[in-house]
């Protein structure tokens, strides 16, 4: 798998994290993918899911800083978990995976930068 492909798929989870879309998600995210908070908690793509669609995570915006399959530096903004909206850096751990013919988000472990 090349990095154009990993882009692809990780711009189509945060753009599908943003519009509140199911089906992005699931286009862009294994069906084994774990998403990896910066509290240590561990959620599924379907958990992960449901928190977006509740509103128990809500994000706006955001801008890729750095790039690599291994790697991505973002600023997010987003309100979790009933905070206030603000903006973040964060530094994810990815790895991603082919699945259905296409390269998918397989993991995402999140770390403020």
């Amino acid at each position: 798998m090349n990095t154009n492909d990993c882009l692809s798929a990780y711009t189509l989870m945060t753009e599908g994290m943003i519009e509140k879309n199911p089906d992005k998600l699931r286009q862009s995210m294994s069906k084994n993918s774990a998403l990896i908070h910066m509290t240590g908690k561990v959620e599924s793509r379907e958990e992960y899911i449901k928190d977006i669609l509740d509103c128990t995570l809500n994000y706006y915006d955001y801008k890729i800083l750095h790039f690599d399959i291994n790697e991505v530096v973002i600023r997010l903004q987003a309100k979790v978990y009933g905070g206030a909206k603000m903006w973040w850096t964060l530094n994810m751990k990815t790895k991603y995976t082919i699945e259905d013919n296409k390269v998918k988000v397989l993991e995402c472990k999140v770390k403020m930068s």
